[in-house]
């Protein structure tokens, strides 16, 4: 397989049978051939495409519900069309389809010139709207935008560059996709093979502002001369319907040329330059011959680095001219010495982008972007505040076990406590006074809880059933509050003593049993 490197195009043209392939890449700013093939078709692509058209005729004016009877002409054709395609395959199944962009060339009878005097003052959109608005004056047929382009001359005036059919090629590539890749190549574009002529010669040739150059082509069908003055476009000559197989097309182009030197009022050629197929017919040698002071060669291409190619197919870079100019073209876009002219159909191009959005497409998917950049941003904080409540949620469900716990013992000694009460009450009927200690010591802890720095060590009775308190305390003023706990109490003594050398106070309480509580 072929090796494609870096920025890569394959630029093709047809001339009648004859197919020519110029494979070149540029690296940097310097653009490399690394190939040169031709091969020859079993019929005209456009003779086929003419044959297909027809039979569609055919069978729309037949029985809708009819089969279609088979010819032997229609069995030729479809053998045609599948060698066309096996040459087609032949020459491009080398490269990986996803690698290289592809251009092609077309000429006359594909498409036409129309010269406008002026360009109106108008650039671009508005040219072109005014050229189409010329050409629906002059001719039938109108084209469609994108089969329209220009250059402008050497003396301010609008060539228009219009494209008629031309699509046959790429029709063609439709049917062997399935071989390459199951895709078409990327079409970088559709040229027109005299401005591709020109280009080579504007890329590869200095040129003085009155010099006058001509670029005579011969092609398999026909033959081109072009007028440029310096490096602008000066004059197309008649197309001379003739190959480089017509026995007297030397004698031909020679008169013609003399014949447009003439009409044109030019008085001298400074440069002959050949290209496509006059080096099988000698035509350099004819030439000289006639016109000994002249400048003639084949064309040259000292700024394409052809290193890569064998010896005998850098001698033959001007058969392949219209090739290369037409990938050249495509390879260095913004070289200010190349026409830009390009032919190929918006929804051709079109259907090569994965996706197409105007202004408002953009806005929308910058929209979305940022639209999708907030919605994750708040659903991100939303899930760290749920995460947040979850943990809450889980603590209070944990606490709230707790308390069910907690809420089951209480309510268990609640039941202890009523039990006991019942056993109490019961208790206090059988043997009345038995809760009298109770209550004591109920009045005692309820009586002294804001009381501090006194204490109890003893409670008990004497032999009359009266109640005696003792105790100590570390302030004597503590002692009658105590006292005054129970009516008709009685402070019966109050004695000084060191416990652990500190100075307390001993008393001893007596408590009527009559006495009653407070």
């Amino acid at each position: 397989m072929a090796t494609i490197k870096g920025n890569t195009v394959l630029g093709i043209f047809v001339d009648g049978l004859e197919v020519k392939l110029a494979h070149l890449s540029m690296k940097g700013k310097r653009v490399t051939v690394h190939d040169l093939r031709s091969a020859t078709l079993v019929t005209k692509l456009e003779e086929l495409k003419g044959i297909e058209v027809g039979a569609e005729m055919v069978a729309e004016g037949a029985d809708a519900f009819s089969l279609p009877a088979s010819t032997a002409q229609d069995v030729g054709v479809e053998g045609q069309s599948e060698d066309n395609n096996a040459v087609l395959l032949g020459l491009l199944a080398e490269y990986p389809v996803k690698k290289y962009s592809l251009a092609y060339s077309i000429a006359e009878p594909a498409l036409y010139y129309h010269l406008l005097e002026s360009d109106f003052g108008l650039k671009k959109g508005k040219l072109k709207e005014r050229i189409l608005e010329e050409l629906r004056n002059v001719r039938s047929f109108q084209p469609a935008a994108d089969a329209l382009d220009s250059i402008r001359t050497d003396d301010g005036n609008v060539l228009c560059v219009v494209r008629e059919d031309g699509l046959s090629l790429i029709n063609s590539l439709e049917n062997i996709k399935g071989f390459i890749g199951n895709r078409l190549p990327r079409m970088a574009g559709i040229d027109s093979a005299d401005v591709s002529l020109m280009n080579m010669v504007r890329l590869n040739y200095h040129l003085q502002p009155q010099e006058v150059s001509v670029i005579v082509y011969v092609g398999v069908e026909f033959a081109r001369l072009i007028f440029m003055r310096g490096d602008q476009f000066y004059q197309f000559a008649p197309i001379i319907g003739e190959g480089y197989d017509s026995p007297n097309l030397q004698n031909t182009i020679y008169s013609r040329l003399l014949l447009e030197q003439d009409n044109l009022g030019i008085a001298r050629i400074n440069r002959i330059v050949l290209a496509g197929e006059s080096r099988r017919i000698g035509f350099k040698e004819f030439l000289v011959e006639q016109l000994p002071d002249q400048e003639i060669d084949y064309l040259l291409a000292p700024q394409l680095d052809s290193s890569p190619l064998p010896a005998e197919q850098q001698e033959s870079i001007s058969e392949y001219a219209v090739a290369i100019g037409t990938a050249w073209r495509v390879l260095d876009p913004s070289n200010p010495n190349t026409y830009k002219i390009d032919l190929l159909p918006d929804s051709v191009r079109e259907g090569q982008r994965a996706f197409k959005l105007a202004w408002h497409g953009y806005l929308v998917l910058v929209l979305l972007f940022l639209s999708t950049l907030l919605f994750t941003m708040l659903i991100t904080q939303k899930a760290k505040v749920i995460d947040e409540r979850r943990d809450v949620l889980r603590l209070k469900e944990t606490q709230i076990a707790e308390n069910e716990a907690l809420k089951n013992s209480i309510i268990g000694l609640k039941g202890q406590l009523a039990r006991y009460q019942s056993s109490l009450a019961l208790y206090d009927t059988l043997v009345p006074g038995s809760d009298r200690w109770s209550k004591v010591l109920t009045q005692v802890s309820h009586g002294v809880e804001d009381l501090n720095s006194i204490w109890l060590t003893s409670l008990g009775t004497t032999t009359s059933g009266d109640m005696t308190l003792n105790g100590f305390a570390v302030y004597r003023t503590r002692i009658p509050r105590i006292s005054t706990l129970f009516d008709n109490s009685l402070l019966k003594e109050v004695n000084v003593q060191e416990i652990r050398e500190q100075t307390v106070y001993k008393y001893t309480i007596e408590v009527p049993s009559s006495a009653p509580e407070q």
